[in-house]
């Protein structure tokens, strides 16, 4: 009985090869853009996947795919682009409840274990605090990380769920890195928002990642949204009419 959570790679890779990597990684929360993001990236970017991490209630769920195998629920993703090391964590699952203070420690310890260069963590945001309607994200500097940003900080604001546990322990191990929150739909999946998480990460990796996947999946999504707002005020309206012509009286 597995009884905690290890890393299980699938290819012999040493800690001195991934020493100085820029680790990239989030969840499935508000519009799913850290998932998103993190998994567009992998794949754009042709990175391999070198292992995954097993928790103890590991996610009873899996799929084939031709071009990735099969596919666990907490993937580790790795390759060199331009020069630098990327170090994608992939989270097709959310970790179990009981577990997700493990799970982020667990991550955070291995990270300050191999020597990554800078963790960036994302996630998804309520565009309801918007103070400019030309915002698109905002941001949160970690364990003293000097870079700025084009965009303003996330102050007082909770973060909450797997990322907040991330923050916490990236901090605490004393990883310099950021987190970023897109702006976005929050009850659906955004990949418009992961586009501008993606964008932001590219530029501050002096990186080009395309991004054109994510708008085109974004088009399909609003698409979808819009014939169904389309249908509910027809059925609406259709409704309205019938009360006018079929009154009741109590």
């Amino acid at each position: 009985m597995v009884k905690s959570i290890e890393l299980f790679l699938l290819e012999k890779i040493s800690k001195e090869e991934l020493e100085d990597s820029v680790f990239i990684t989030g969840y499935q929360g508000f519009g799913m853009v850290g998932y998103l993001t993190s998994r567009h990236i992998s794949l754009e970017l042709k990175l391999r996947k070198i292992g995954f991490i097993r928790t103890r209630y590991f996610p009873e769920a899996t799929l084939y795919k031709k071009d990735l195998g099969l596919v666990f629920p907490f993937e580790l993703y790795y390759g060199k682009i331009d020069g630098k090391k990327l170090l994608v964590l992939v989270n097709h699952g959310v970790p179990h409840v009981r577990e997700r203070t493990s799970y982020a420690e667990f991550v955070a310890r291995w990270l300050k274990e191999i020597g990554v260069s800078k963790a960036i963590l994302v996630g998804g945001l309520d565009p309801a605090i918007k103070e400019r309607e030309d915002e698109k994200y905002r941001w949160i500097p970690l364990s003293g990380y000097q870079a700025k940003l084009d965009a303003p900080l996330l102050e007082e604001k909770h973060v909450i769920g797997p990322l907040a546990l991330t923050m916490m322990f990236v901090e605490a191990h004393r990883i310099p890195g950021v987190a970023i929150f897109a702006y976005t739909e929050l009850y659906r999946p955004d990949p418009r928002a992961s586009a501008v998480a993606t964008s932001v990460i590219a530029d501050m990796l002096g990186l080009k990642i395309d991004t054109s996947k994510l708008l085109e999946e974004a088009s399909k999504i609003e698409a979808v949204e819009e014939k169904k707002e389309e249908l509910m005020k027809a059925i609406e309206g259709e409704v309205k009419q019938t009360k006018r012509e079929h009154p009741m009286y109590m």
